[in-house]
């Protein structure tokens, strides 16, 4: 795989664009946003701004006829005399006879707009309101007339986008204010100069100014969204620049990681005056202690020594200088108390002629260790297997002549010497003892037949459940619990059942007749590492678990617990075969052990059996 292909950029780098992606998002939107209600706020104030002029228009023509008095206009079918207007002089009579009536304010404003109505489909309105009108026209509707009431109150207009059949209008309604003139045509009614006697309600469609405002919404939309391509574009550029320099330092970074992790495990750099420079972070993995803790610490180095390979090390620090040190193996105690073996390579660091201290590698080799100690005792096992075989079979000779002759001797003799008989049959006895004897040795040697058939390994504990309860006795609990997933296996019963016996037994005796003995069955997958560590093939497996909760082994006598005639019981209890045995038969079956023990606490035996479908037929 490229390089390029593996130094992408930090995280750190995609989530900083991405950041900025959405606060570059949340600027415009949040400026569109604000763009447009400005936009709208402009519009309704536009509209406002075509009412007040419209008013003062009005107001001043209004004032123009009162100032004159009034006008005076023929009487046509469209102008007839206003029954509301109570003045003397509404109506005369021109020198060639022609009918002439008098036009107030608002007579002409009204018949001004009547004529608008007529030319547009959404004209400007204009209405003369009152909450005392002379003419029923001049009646306020009710946004008019909760206007009236608050200019009574002090207000000095009111203005609002309301709906006038169906059609948005700006609306806007400023007092009047009685004059002189006024009093002319509204005297009677009681007002006088300077009180307010309605108001005029000047209406302005506001579908112009929406569809006007909706043009300017559509360009500032687009311009936005142009400037957010724009600005993501260049966040891209911009990323895609400290996406190549982070690739660079993490490229630099990872060949600099993987070589200090991955080509040597553990290293570190020890300068001239014994200071530690650098620590790669493997070394966490390896001894549970952070960098920063050898860092500031640098005698940590010497503390984490197992003591029976402190003083090694330490001569191997002495000559530090040096320009060759032999690659040497020696032990650490990690943060957690676990022993592990190292393999430790070092060499000196120069610039030229000056001398910078020692790069050292140190690899985890604890797993090889434990190979070579599982190769060991396979091997001796296999060794002790040859020879016990070899005197079994040979003690075997000997013990068949010994026992026939001791047969023949007691027929020969045809004596009625109670003693000669007895010493013979002690002869007998001790040789059928012998015999049995070469019987488990060769068991252990694995060179017994089998009778195997394909089974499961829950039938071969049922036919002993009861064997087991009589063996261990009423003081000790005991527990069985079988696999939901029961799959067969090619054993002999009677051997499997002697090994549960076995192993009954001993977890009864390291009780003392007293605690809980738990058998269990259950299904293993092993991979090809945990096959490889116990020396086996990698598949399914059922396993047998048999755990006491006794006094434990110690952890020194682990490697020897299977060698024949090994035993810790006291002289007289037990001739060290059944620990023998049960190996030789799982060995025989293809299978291995796995044991877990801790003084005090108890010991566990997991037997793994490799499954075995049934054969076809």
């Amino acid at each position: 795989m490229p390089l390029k292909d593996v130094y992408k950029a930090s995280g750190f780098t995609k989530k900083y664009s991405l950041f900025l992606y959405v606060i570059w998002t949340i600027l415009i939107v949040s400026f569109a946003i604000w763009n447009i209600y400005q936009t709208h706020k402009e519009t309704i104030e536009k509209a406002r701004i075509e009412a007040r002029t419209i008013f003062e228009h009005n107001l001043a023509y209004r004032r123009w006829n009162t100032m004159h008095g009034g006008l005076y206009a023929p009487v046509t079918e469209k102008n007839q005399p206003n029954p509301y207007l109570v003045v003397p002089n509404r109506d005369v009579m021109t020198t060639d006879r022609q009918q002439l009536t008098l036009i107030n304010p608002f007579r002409m404003t009204k018949q001004a707009y009547d004529l608008l109505k007529e030319q547009s489909p959404l004209p400007t309105i204009n209405r003369t309101v009152s909450l005392n009108p002379l003419n029923p026209d001049d009646s306020a509707d009710e946004w008019e007339e909760k206007a009236l009431r608050s200019f009574e109150k002090g207000s000095k207009e009111i203005s609002e986008v309301t709906n006038i059949n169906d059609q948005p209008y700006m609306r806007v309604i400023k007092p009047y204010i009685a004059s002189e003139g006024c009093l002319k045509c509204h005297g009677f009614q009681g007002y006088k100069v300077g009180d307010i006697r309605g108001g005029m309600s000047i209406a302005v469609p506001m579908k112009p100014y929406y569809t006007g405002e909706l043009k300017t919404r559509n360009i500032m939309i687009i311009t936005h969204l142009l400037l957010w391509f724009a600005g993501i574009a260049g966040i891209m550029m911009f990323s895609k620049n400290i996406q190549r320099q982070q690739d660079k330092i993490s490229e630099s970074e990872w060949k600099f990681r993987t070589l200090s992790e991955f080509a040597q495990d553990w290293e570190y750099w020890i300068t001239d005056d014994k200071e530690i420079a650098f620590m790669s972070p493997s070394c966490e993995t390896i001894t549970g202690y952070k960098p920063e803790d050898f860092m500031n610490n640098p005698y940590l180095l010497i503390d984490i020594l197992h003591p029976e390979d402190s003083d090694k090390f330490r001569e191997h620090l002495n000559d530090f200088k040096s320009a060759y040190h032999d690659e040497m193996e020696f032990r650490i105690v990690t943060k957690n108390g676990q022993k592990k073996w190292l393999s430790h390579v070092c060499g000196p660091i120069y610039t030229g002629d000056k001398f910078l201290g020692r790069r050292v590698s140190d690899r985890d080799i604890t797993d090889r260790k434990k190979l070579e100690e599982q190769l060991l005792q396979s091997q001796k096992m296999e060794s002790l297997g040859l020879l016990a075989s070899s005197v079994a079979h040979d003690f075997n000779n000997l013990l068949t002549v010994i026992s026939g002759y001791a047969s023949i001797l007691l027929e020969d003799l045809n004596t009625t010497d109670e003693k000669v008989i007895k010493d013979i049959q002690i002869i007998q006895g001790a040789s059928e003892k012998a015999q049995t004897l070469t019987s488990n040795l060769l068991t252990f040697s694995r060179k017994q037949s089998l009778k195997q058939k394909t089974t499961t390994l829950s039938s071969a504990i049922k036919n002993i459940s009861g064997l087991l309860k009589h063996l261990i006795g009423e003081d000790i609990e005991l527990r069985i619990k079988y696999s939901e997933k029961d799959l067969p296996v090619f054993i002999d019963s009677n051997k499997m059942e002697q090994v549960i016996m076995n192993l009954a037994t001993n977890a009864r005796d390291a009780m003392s007749n007293k605690g809980v003995l738990s058998i269990e069955t259950f299904s293993a997958q092993l991979d090809n590492a945990a096959a490889f560590i116990f020396n086996s093939k990698p598949g399914e497996y059922m396993v047998l678990s048999v755990s006491d909760t006794g006094a434990g082994i110690d952890k020194e006598h682990l490697p020897n617990i299977f060698e024949p005639f090994f035993t810790t019981k006291s002289a007289g209890h037990g001739t060290g075969l059944g620990l023998s045995i049960v190996y030789g038969i799982i060995k025989q079956h293809k299978g291995f052990i796995d044991i877990y023990s801790e003084k005090g606490t108890g010991t566990t035996f997991k037997i793994y059996i490799p499954v075995s479908n049934p054969p076809k037929t």
